[in-house]
């Protein structure tokens, strides 16, 4: 009985060696599936930084087509009221046209 290494429930140095190669096996695998997933996960991060920045120019175009299209309005709207301006600078020329015949009659 009392041998060092040899009591009950104390495996033999050779089994313990054996167990503890399986369990640094098992490490193994495990890490190797982490290292996977983060290859995994490093894969997906960056396309959706590529999605991101495409969203970003897309953003960019659409802002400067909205300016633009501002610019356009604000310029049909004072070409309007130029149009307008001249169209009283008109009327109000022949009233004053007719005024005038009709003071001199």
């Amino acid at each position: 009985g009392g041998a060092p290494g040899g009591g009950r429930g104390e495996p033999p140095p050779a089994a313990a060696l054996r167990q503890q190669d399986e369990m640094i096996d098992d490490l193994a695998v495990g890490v190797g599936r982490l290292k996977n997933q983060t290859n995994l996960i490093h894969q997906e991060a960056n396309s959706h930084v590529r999605l991101l920045d495409e969203m970003d120019a897309n953003v960019d175009l659409a802002n400067q087509g909205l300016e633009e299209e501002t610019r356009r309005a604000m310029r049909l709207r004072e070409e309007k009221s130029v149009w307008r301006l001249h169209l009283i600078i008109v009327g109000l020329s022949v009233l004053l046209f007719l005024l005038i015949l009709m003071g001199l009659s």
